[in-house]
């Protein structure tokens, strides 16, 4: 994973004392960065943000103290415009936080208004998506392009939706790419999970006004805006990557108070019963299912071999030294050629929806050396435990992560394989589900972040190192609730690799 660091500008916001006017017309105040409601008409009719659905893990460090930039008024009913911005007094770091998740390694390119026209909306300032940073604040939109590898990121909250019913984001976006260089509309409420629309299309030289529904967010005390741009290892030194605009958040504020339905019924007639006798606990194999994080810190504790091909050679440690700033992983090792192994603490997942993450690194790689995910696996309680057993790991999705180094840039492509059983050597066998599909350029030294998100219908989402890549349907072991972490050799002989985290949330 490219080492990522947060640009903090210092927000210097004054207090202002709020001005009541006669008329009744509030107006945009800020007041300790909170942003006031004023009463508006409907969203504007216009068409949904579409693109391809996408789920990013980013925490993102001191989001969680920023003070609330939005909120509506409890007390007025109907739509309130609780949150605004048209640019035109420049970016208020009170309210926006800029964000180039690379760090400097290839150039600081962050968020920052421009002078730019925007023929849908008034006034002469936009958002430019490389026009802040270290690197960015020279460019010019009239002059410049953009980068390779750019992940810039502007975010706005916490916003308050509590007292709403509905809400509703519009906003203006220019979006002027390459295909698979991608803008982002995201929305997280903790400020660690995004999900929102991707376009990856590359998009024209043109203006857009759109809308975003936010009424999956109604009633939420803390929502997180987004807009991102990421860039690939190419650039374009013509097209201008993304622009924004004219954005506002309108919230339906609904005053009438409902009372809960309660059926009443007669008292039963008492009558005498025996001390109940408490029932015997019935055993179960595994604990409770539902979220689960272990950051290797002190140990690996439970973390046991469960499957692997016949005659495999491999190792589990933990490794308590620090390790590119990080601290305490879990270490698998193979010693032959055209062997796997799979690690588990035999905890289950919660049912769907779940998101799995986890940060590897390949150590001394060499091409085609494969770590990876399993998920939705099998377990009946039974002895499970390498190279191969009955009661477990027969059935379950397995997620490759292959290191490719043939063509003088190393690079990481992915494939999920729905495995259902084994041949007699215990090599996995099953349907390939996506085939090899390039997550990114990476060093030989690099840790790397990998997502995996699961909903209820089967839909499997890939991520990798925050990009989304793909999504496919499949629904057949999604309720087996067991995951692993894995290590495979091919021809290029033995392989280690190192997990700085786990979690599933």
């Amino acid at each position: 994973m490219n080492a990522r660091a947060t640009h903090f500008r210092s927000a210097a916001i004054p207090f202002f004392v709020a001005t009541f006017l006669i008329t009744g017309l509030a107006s945009l105040i800020h007041d300790q960065q909170v942003t006031s409601a004023r009463s508006a008409s409907p969203p504007p009719n216009q068409p949904q943000f579409e693109g391809l659905p996408v789920v990013v893990s980013f925490s993102v460090p001191g989001l969680a103290e920023r003070q609330t930039a939005g909120r509506a008024d409890s007390v007025a009913s109907g739509w309130q415009v609780i949150f605004d911005e048209d640019w035109e007094s420049g970016l208020d770091d009170g309210i926006w936080m800029t964000v180039d998740r690379n760090g400097t390694q290839f150039g600081e390119y962050e968020w920052d208004t421009r002078e730019i026209d925007n023929p849908l909306g008034g006034g002469d300032q936009s958002a430019w998506s490389i026009g802040g940073g270290q690197d960015g604040q020279a460019l010019e939109p009239s002059a410049d392009g953009y980068p390779a590898n750019a992940d810039s990121w502007l975010i706005a909250g916490p916003i308050s939706l509590a007292q709403a019913q509905e809400a509703e984001l519009s906003f203006n976006y220019s979006f002027h790419a390459d295909a698979g260089d991608t803008f982002s509309v995201l929305v997280s409420t903790d400020g660690a999970t995004w999900e929102g629309k991707q376009e990856d299309s590359g998009g024209p030289n043109s203006w857009f006004g759109r809308n975003f529904a936010l009424d999956a967010y109604a009633g939420q005390p803390e929502v997180f805006l987004a807009f991102t741009f990421e860039s690939n290892n190419s650039g374009d030194p013509v097209k201008n990557a993304a622009f924004v605009d004219d954005i506002e958040i309108r919230a339906n504020i609904d005053s009438k108070q409902f009372l809960p339905h309660v059926q009443y019924q007669l008292p039963p007639t008492p009558t005498p019963t025996a001390t109940p006798i408490p029932p015997t606990p019935t055993p179960t194999a595994t604990p409770p299912s539902g979220n689960f994080f272990d950051d290797f810190a002190n140990d690996i504790s439970g973390w046991e071999a469960r499957r692997s091909n016949n005659g495999a050679s491999y190792d589990l440690n933990h490794r308590p030294d620090s390790d590119g700033g990080r601290q305490g992983q879990l270490e698998i090792i193979i010693d032959g050629t055209d062997d796997f192994v799979i690690a588990s603490p035999l905890v289950p997942a919660k049912q769907p929806p779940y998101n799995i993450e986890f940060l590897a690194k390949l150590k001394d790689p060499k091409d085609r050396h494969m770590y990876g995910l399993v998920f939705g696996a099998d377990w009946n309680g039974g002895n499970c435990a390498a190279p191969a057993s009955p009661n477990c790991f027969t059935s379950y999705y397995e997620l490759r992560v292959q290191y490719r180094n043939f063509t003088g840039v190393p690079f990481q492509e992915l494939k999920l394989k729905r495995i259902d059983g084994h041949d007699a050597s215990g090599e996995p066998l099953g349907q390939t589900l996506v085939d090899w599909i390039k997550g990114g350029n990476v060093g030989a030294d690099d840790w790397v972040e990998i997502d995996v998100y699961v909903t209820e219908d089967g839909t499997i989402r890939l991520s990798w190192n925050g990009k989304f890549l793909v999504q496919v349907q499949d629904a057949s072991l999604i309720d087996q609730p067991y995951f692993g972490l894995m290590l495979i050799t091919k021809e290029n002989g033995a392989a280690r690799v190192k997990y700085d985290y786990f979690k599933v949330d």
